[in-house]
């Protein structure tokens, strides 16, 4: 994948590099220039969330942080706002241009492992210490760490309270299967035509189409840990059948409409025309922001339901990670690393995200989060997910750089899948055949 991105990255340059090196990435020395006595940063990220009052987040930390240190002046560069995978596209191609920044936000670790195996990234093994012992969420890439996790996320099923209510339905608890969600999709299902609410909105992303593995396949679901094909696993064809189920049931919005008229799952959600979105946690800043997504209705949580073999409390996790641009100097290394470690920990704090460190009380933050939206907002639902002493975050870190090739193998055929172009058995045989190659490559 990368390597097609260079070679279009080398015919686009032109056009796309040169204008973002005028927004706040150089490249070369000049990314990692001091001026007058400051020490002068560039962050890239893809960010553009906003606190209660209409702020943006990454900035009030970069403002908070530099009325601390008037030392260091930190330049904000947002590149595909709210996009991250046109982010990553961007990325990409300045990297391939020979551009980079002081900070560089990755939205997964992923996205984050297959980077730094190019050498995107400054190696901060020496300047993070004791990593295992202070984060909950991993950043090493081949023993060495590159970047710090921030506002990690969780997998969980959001419920229209009204909806449920009026189905006469109690929310579902702990150890509720994808067979219980398909029978409460159908229960809220209601309307036709133009008016008709479907019980379930599941996303275009590929992660969906293998979303129940998430809940019964530790890690990379491509590849298993003694580095052989996972792809075999039955439970790939039985979930696209299961989601085909849900379509033919006519209770999930057909994959097809959601696809070619780009939904957004949170206009979808909150737009009152599905009763049920499983969504990461990132999904609580769109429903206290009612004025891009104006509603009246009560969200409640449930957990994320169990598949086959799975087990309760097993959700699907993230967290973006934030690196240190290859090109640094040493001098500035230091002090980038110093707000980055602020970033993710006091600096995440102040505006209300997660907390990527061991021990965290993630409640306690829902909590802030929500104050004076309860209207919106069940908070004792949503803090029941984050402590339950069943609950695992379930994240791909095996073979990273793998995964990101078979998926866009997998994207293709099981796209072509849930279009009606191609029958479930070709979908499987194809994505084996492509995908194998990666597993089997040193």
């Amino acid at each position: 994948m990368h390597r097609s991105t260079s070679r279009l990255a080398a015919a686009l340059g032109l056009v796309l590099v040169a204008p973002l090196a005028l927004a706040g990435c150089s490249s070369g020395a000049d990314a990692t220039s001091s001026s007058g006595g400051k020490t002068e940063l560039t962050f890239l990220t893809w960010s553009n969330t906003k606190a209660a009052d209409g702020s943006d987040v990454v900035q009030n930390i970069v403002k908070k942080y530099e009325a601390d240190h008037p030392d260091v002046t930190i330049t904000v560069n947002v590149q595909a706002p709210g996009s991250s995978t046109d982010y990553l596209k961007k990325l990409d191609l300045m990297q391939a241009g020979g551009q980079t920044a002081d900070l560089i936000q990755l939205p997964s670790y992923r996205e984050y492992a297959a980077r730094a195996s190019q050498g995107y990234f400054a190696d901060i093994t020496d300047l993070a210490g004791d990593y295992d012992a202070t984060y909950a969420y991993p950043a090493a890439v081949d023993t060495k760490i590159y970047a710090l996790p921030y506002d990690p996320a969780l997998y969980l099923t959001f419920i229209n309270k009204s909806m449920l209510d009026a189905a006469g339905e109690k929310l579902p608890q702990p150890g509720w299967t994808w067979d219980d969600y398909a029978a409460l999709a159908k229960k809220l299902t209601h309307g036709d035509g133009a008016d008709k609410v479907y019980g379930s909105y599941m996303h275009t992303w590929p992660e969906f189409r293998h979303e129940g593995l998430y809940n019964s396949v530790k890690d990379n679901p491509y590849i298993k840990e003694d580095g052989t094909s996972n792809l075999g696993d039955p439970q790939f064809a039985d979930w696209l059948t299961y989601m085909s189920a849900l379509e033919n049931d006519g209770v999930q919005v057909p994959y097809k409409d959601a696809k070619a008229t780009s939904m957004a799952y949170a206009t979808e959600f909150l737009g009152g025309h599905a009763a049920m979105l499983v969504m990461g946690s990132w999904m609580f800043d769109s429903i206290i922001d009612t004025a891009q997504y104006p509603h009246d209705f009560q969200t409640v949580f449930a957990p994320f339901p169990v598949f086959d073999g799975g087990k309760p409390g097993v959700t699907q996790g993230s967290a973006s990670y934030v690196a240190l641009g290859s090109k640094i100097d040493d001098a500035k290394k230091k002090a980038a690393y110093d707000f980055l470690a602020y970033f993710v920990d006091q600096g995440a704090a102040s505006q209300n995200r997660f907390s990527s460190k061991k021990g965290a009380d993630n409640a306690a933050v829902l909590a802030a989060k929500f104050q004076g939206a309860e209207k919106l907002v069940d908070v004792p639902s949503a803090q029941a997910i984050w402590q339950d002493k069943n609950l695992v975050a379930n994240m791909v870190t095996r073979d990273a750089d793998k995964f990101v090739e078979i998926d866009a193998v997998f994207d293709k055929q099981t796209d072509a899948y849930l279009l009606g172009s191609q029958d479930l058995k070709t979908t499987m045989k194809t994505i084996k055949d492509q995908a194998e190659p990666i597993v089997s490559r040193p």
